[in-house]
This record gives C-alpha cells, sequence and structure tokens, in this order.
C-alpha cells in the first residue's frame, strides 16, 4: 500500500513570505499614516477658519453698536460740569484703539451686552476690550482674549474676566477711517482732542493665523473685514 507523503514549506519559502508581508504593511501603514496627517491637518485648518470667523463675527456685533454719549463725567466737586449745566450722570464713554505693532487692543463702550437673567438689574451698555495676550500654558503661543464690564463707571479700564476667542494668532491688526480726512489710521482715542466727541466711521479688522497645512510655518492664513459703525454720527443723549 502506498502512502501519500506531505509535504511543508521550506524555513527559505516562510522567511520570503514574512519578508513580502513586512513590506505590504510597511506600505500600508506609511500610505495610511500620510492621510491620517493630512486629515489632521485639514482639520485643523477648517478649525482656524471656523474660529477666525467666529471670532470676526463678534467683534463686529460689539464694535457696529459703538457709542459715545453726551452725558460724561467731570471732575467738578460742585455738581456743575465744564460748560455750566447741571452735574452728569457720574459715566463714561470712549473709543481706544491703540496700535501694537500687530498685538494691537481695543476698549470701547458698546449696546451689545446681553441680560441672560430675568430682573437683572443691567442695560445693553457696557465696556467691551479685545487684547492678545500669551497663552498661560506657553508663552509662545499668543490669544486673542475679549473683556467685558456689564456697567459703566468713570474709567476706561475693563476689568472683566478674559475670554479666549481665537488661540495661536500671530497678529491681530486694526485701523479706523476718519472720514473728515479721507484716511485709514491706526489709532483712535476718544480721551484726546483730535478724536474728542468722535467715533470712526468704519474699523478694519485683520486676523493672521499659522497655516496648519505648512510644516515649515512660512505660509499663515488672513483673515479681514470691514465694519461701518451705526452710530459714528455724533454721541447720542440729550
Amino acid at each position: 500500500m502506498l502512502m501519500r507523503r506531505n509535504y511543508g514549506f521550506t524555513l527559505l519559502e516562510v522567511m520570503i513570505s514574512i519578508a513580502i508581508l513586512g513590506v505590504i504593511m510597511t506600505l500600508i501603514w506609511a500610505s495610511t499614516g500620510q492621510s491620517l496627517r493630512a486629515k489632521d491637518r485639514t482639520e485643523a485648518r477648517d478649525m482656524s477658519f471656523h474660529m477666525g470667523r467666529v471670532s470676526l463675527r463678534k467683534i463686529t456685533d460689539d464694535v457696529v453698536v459703538a457709542f459715545l454719549s453726551k452725558k460724561q463725567k467731570t471732575s467738578s466737586s460742585s455738581g456743575i460740569d465744564a460748560s455750566g449745566g447741571a452735574s452728569t450722570s457720574g459715566i463714561k464713554t470712549f473709543f481706544i484703539g491703540e496700535d501694537q505693532s500687530g498685538q494691537d487692543n481695543l476698549r470701547f463702550t458698546s449696546l451689545s451686552h446681553m441680560r441672560y437673567f430675568s430682573g437683572a438689574k443691567e442695560s445693553d451698555q457696557c465696556k467691551i476690550a479685545y487684547e492678545i495676550v500669551p497663552d498661560k500654558e506657553d508663552s509662545n503661543i499668543l490669544n486673542l482674549v475679549r473683556r467685558e464690564d456689564p456697567w459703566l463707571d468713570n474709567t476706561t479700564e475693563v476689568k472683566g474676566k478674559p475670554l479666549v476667542l481665537v488661540r495661536d494668532v500671530r497678529e491681530f491688526n486694526l485701523e479706523y477711517y476718519n472720514g473728515r480726512k479721507n484716511e485709514w489710521v491706526k489709532n483712535w482715542d476718544t480721551e484726546k482732542i483730535d478724536w474728542k466727541a468722535r467715533l470712526p466711521d468704519a474699523v478694519k479688522i485683520t486676523l493672521v493665523f499659522p497655516d496648519p497645512d505648512d510644516e515649515e510655518g512660512e505660509y499663515e492664513i488672513i483673515l479681514t473685514t470691514s465694519i461701518m459703525l451705526a452710530l459714528s454720527s455724533g454721541p447720542i443723549g440729550s
């Protein structure tokens, strides 16, 4: 009776198979890794655009209703203002934009405050500030933050808790349109005589972010918008 012999793989065949399988797995891993990195960069880029658009929209909502009031705090203790009239309401309204070479800041009074609780002793008037500050975890990263005080007083300081609108901002640039001279300027301060009781006719905002899709860091994402101020014609109030 003849018996059939069982043949297996030789050691050389097994080693060649393992080598081929290793090459195939390496190619698959490299391709998958490259696709995942591209996906992460695309998502990070989309997030930069999204956060930039959201921030510009929020700044627009605040700045478009910036206002100045004819009622201003005076330093007189007699109850008489500088023009000889009755004492005012004890509030200061202002619009102060300072050029800081790509890290500009802006403080102003606005009618954009929202009351979140019924019966809150608040109005739509508020003080708002936008500024660039170093990140708490990494000082090499700059963040755009927003502050808000829901009440007006006799100072131009805005002490509200900072809210980070955008993380990792390279530049925050502001320009102000002076309709009387038909020119854009980099500073505006209603505390000074040149801009006393005057808002700019428009504000141009530019945000610059690093491009997550550029590993060399040479390219940037630039978002810009211009805002017409609704109350730029003059102070409100009697």
